[in-house]
């Protein structure tokens, strides 16, 4: 179906507000390689990215999957950035918060994988698709702000848990710590 929207207005382009630590971090990165704190794959400019992956559950911590970072800027890639990788066409929208925004786009099927496998299913089954004639309208974009017992409420279903019912025992070492570590590890290499 075609959908009516506004090609102008592009959505889920929020930039994540990186610290001036992790912006040198990112620039040092060569494109291609992974940056060694973060663990972020830095992507090439003509090439493949890395999977786009879900990250966990409230469950198990919430923790963000892993967001490449833009080969020319010394910064994360937007949602929509991720979207254009995954193969989303722009209309498409995702969740207002970046980080609800990149797990919808690690759950899904490519959608350009979808259609192949579509494809192949219909010629299997001697289907031949015809191009529908309606228009399809986006709906309500209210919807895409909902939390978690916001839109379990808006559709009738129970709330999952909200709460982390497990702890790794890990403990996370501040951003200043590692880049001092860093920086007196290269001043002993250096003399």
């Amino acid at each position: 179906y075609v959908r009516e929207w506004d090609p102008s207005l592009l959505t889920s382009s929020a930039r994540t507000g990186h610290t001036e630590i992790s912006r040198r971090r990112f620039a040092e990165t060569e494109p291609g390689s992974v940056e060694p704190i973060s663990r972020f794959f830095k992507l090439p400019e003509q090439g493949v990215s890395n999977t786009l992956r879900a990250g966990t559950d409230g469950a198990r911590g919430a923790f963000t999957s892993p967001r490449p970072i833009h080969y020319r800027y010394n910064r994360c890639v937007t949602v929509r950035e991720m979207a254009r990788l995954h193969g989303f066409p722009d209309w498409f929208r995702f969740n207002v918060t970046k980080w609800h925004g990149a797990r919808q786009i690690g759950n899904a099927v490519p959608p350009p994988l979808a259609r192949a496998i579509a494809g192949q299913v219909m010629d299997a089954l001697d289907i031949v698709p015809t191009r529908p004639k309606g228009v399809v309208e986006l709906g309500d974009p209210g919807l895409l702000a909902l939390d978690m017992s916001g839109a379990a409420a808006h559709f009738g279903v129970d709330a999952p848990a909200g709460r982390r019912d497990r702890k790794s025992g890990a403990t996370k070492r501040k951003q200043i710590d590692i880049e001092r570590e860093r920086l007196a590890q290269g001043v002993e290499a250096h003399g």
